[in-house]
């Protein structure tokens, strides 16, 4: 019974090592290998009954093949193990010279012919090719993320760089040329007086309307010089946007400036909060939009605006909502543009909404319109809440 046994376990063992896909080594004491399954032959070049006989070395490429007895009697000796019932990533020797990268486990085993060995070797070439062509990738990839940084920067520094000359530019052009166009229109009031008297009755309705011509486009060159001014200031001029803002009493002083045209307009308030912000500015922005729904009322129903905020995060939307002729879906995309004028046949620069935008955006927020292009409009933007 116990020979039975004893043949069907060494049938058992020798299918193992028959089906195993990984090299399996058995040695003893001295190193050498006493069998070895036919995926020795596969993976590392070896005949199995080649090896049989063989110091277990000839697997191993050198300085490991020259010290690997020194090892094995380090172990009997002192029971240190580096490998054994441990496993470590090792390079294993092809039969024809080539290094093949293996994972190496190593058991021990106490039988009655002394304490063997047994070493399973797991190739890793096709893992060691991926891993390398993963980094290889991650090196590419890495280059190229580099390379685009790169170019990244430069652009923002070349666009910083061109904002800045672009304000440079308006600045000084809307400034100097505010002294010119004074001496213009002087002049012209001038020349109109000195007509007036020495031609008397000949200054007839034509004449006087070419006049009023000259003077509207020397007043909206001067508008538009001051709109170029207040828009190059807004980084050059404006105070912290830490600043807490009461926007409830700011709106207040907004509505009774504009007395005298919001005559007959309805306006609802709701409350409003503290904000972070730079004053002037936040003041601008809010008289712009509330010139602006009373610039484009509508002539079929009586204007009313409402002025509101609500939460957002750790933010505020405020939104100024008007019912008047609205702005049109394909305006709208490009309704915050220098010299943009959403409707033709109205009086201004196209300056006031690029303006609202340059600052919200300076306080790190964002401004943005609604509206159905017929039943009015809505200009929100946000601001951060105020600290307490």
């Amino acid at each position: 019974m116990n020979e039975r046994a004893a043949d069907h376990s060494q049938e058992l063992w020798q299918g193992v090592l028959a089906t195993a896909v990984d090299p399996i080594v058995l040695i003893d004491e001295a190193g050498i290998i006493l069998q070895a399954n036919a995926a020795t032959a596969k993976v590392l070049g070896h005949d199995p009954e080649f090896l049989k006989g063989q110091n277990v070395s000839v697997l191993m490429p050198e300085p490991y093949r020259s010290r690997h007895d020194d090892y094995i009697g380090r172990y009997l000796t002192t029971h240190e193990a580096r490998i054994i019932g441990i496993g470590r990533e090792v390079e294993a020797l092809h039969a024809d010279g080539r290094l093949i990268p293996v994972a190496l486990a190593v058991s021990a085993t106490e039988t009655p012919m002394g304490r063997l060995f047994t070493g399973i070797v797991h190739d890793l070439t096709e893992r060691k090719r991926i891993e390398q062509m993963l980094r290889d990738s991650n090196d590419t990839l890495e280059h190229r993320v580099q390379q685009r940084t790169a170019e990244l920067e430069a652009s923002m520094a070349e666009l910083a760089r061109s904002n800045r000359d672009l304000e440079q530019f308006a600045y000084i052009a809307s400034h100097d040329l505010q002294g010119p166009l004074r001496n213009v229109r002087q002049g012209l009031e001038l020349l109109d007086e000195h007509l007036r008297e020495i031609a008397g009755d000949i200054f007839d309705d034509e004449a006087d309307t070419l006049r009023h011509h000259v003077l509207d486009s020397v007043e909206r060159m001067d508008e538009l010089i001051k709109g170029l001014l207040s828009y190059s200031r807004v980084e050059r001029t404006g105070a912290s946007v830490d600043t807490r803002v009461d926007l409830a009493s700011l709106v207040d002083d907004v509505i009774d400036e504009l007395t005298f045209q919001t005559e007959g307009i309805s306006i609802q308030v709701s409350p409003m909060p503290y904000v972070s912000g730079d004053r002037v500015q936040l003041r601008q922005v809010l008289s712009n939009l509330i010139q602006n729904a009373i610039k484009y009322r509508s002539e079929e129903r009586p204007l009313e605006i409402k002025v509101a905020a609500m939460p957002e995060g750790g933010s505020w939307r405020i939104s100024v909502t008007d019912n008047g002729i609205g702005v049109p879906p394909d305006q709208q995309p490009k309704v915050f543009d220098l010299f943009r004028r959403g409707h033709v046949g109205y009086p201004g620069t196209g300056l006031g909404l690029a303006i609202c935008q340059r600052i919200v955006e300076r306080h790190g927020g964002t401004i943005q319109v609604n509206s159905d292009g017929i039943n009015g409009s809505q200009f929100s933007f946000t601001l951060k809440g105020a600290r307490p």
